[in-house]
């Protein structure tokens, strides 16, 4: 499945288990990323488009999905991933913890690896972490006198420089890759949020009020973010 949303980063999502990757997908396209599903080997090279993919997210044992055990694992994937003139990120998933398989996921042309079970946060650090380091993730911005670093979780104005609390990195990075898309509360706790059924839209209506403030943003009279009464908000700043 691919979730088309302007030019964000693609990752293919290849795992055999099906509850795995539908909770794979269903995080990455919160997060704003489109993605291609596969539950083998085969399915993965015949959806793989070497234009469009941007990472590889893979898992190294593939036993459950349509091919069985009888398929390309995820080693050989990557293998003809990279065959196939791949250069970009590939993060292994696996179950096994021991060097011989480590060495083997590097070995086949692996970039990094986590081991299950994993955290959704981390791993999508580790992917946003290799991904930065190809350019394929945009974290700096600049409107006018203002400067936005992500990775530095900095605001830097004419003046002064604002630091950003991780909450508030997260939000603003959002609101910068949909610049122009109305977004509801709710979209916002499911996109920034890790666990939004414990958390309030008054919890949203906070964290804009302080990154208006270290945007020197007014909310009468915006630059930055719009309030869209009744619906969410809007950052209605172009990039220059």
């Amino acid at each position: 499945m691919v979730l088309k949303n302007s030019d964000a980063p693609c990752i293919l999502l290849l795992e055999d288990e099906l509850s795995v990757l539908e909770t794979l997908v269903k995080y990455f396209q919160r997060q704003g990323y489109r993605t291609i599903s596969a539950r083998s080997g085969e399915e993965a090279l015949d959806r793989f488009d070497l234009t469009q993919c941007d990472a590889v997210i893979l898992d190294i044992m593939l036993q459950e999905g349509p091919s069985g055990g009888t398929g390309l694992d995820g080693l050989e994937t990557c293998r003809e991933l990279r065959r196939m003139g791949f250069t970009r990120p590939v993060l292994f998933l696996t179950a096994r913890r021991d060097e011989t398989a480590t060495l083997q996921g590097f070995a086949a042309g692996a970039d990094d690896y986590v081991t299950k079970p994993f955290s959704l946060s981390v791993l999508k650090a580790r992917l946003e972490a290799l991904l930065r380091r190809v350019g394929a993730v945009k974290t700096s911005y600049r409107f006018g006198e203002v400067f936005i670093d992500l990775d530095r979780y900095t605001i830097r104005h004419p003046d002064r420089s604002v630091r950003l609390r991780s909450r508030e990195r997260d939000l603003l990075r959002c609101f910068l890759e949909n610049r122009g898309k109305i977004l509801s509360r709710e979209e916002l706790l499911l996109q920034v949020w890790d666990d939004p059924h414990r958390t309030s839209n008054r919890t949203v209506d906070t964290h804009v009020r302080t990154l208006r403030k270290k945007l020197g943003d007014n909310a009468t009279n915006p630059r930055f973010i719009e309030t869209m009464h009744g619906v969410g908000y809007q950052f209605i700043a172009n990039a220059d």
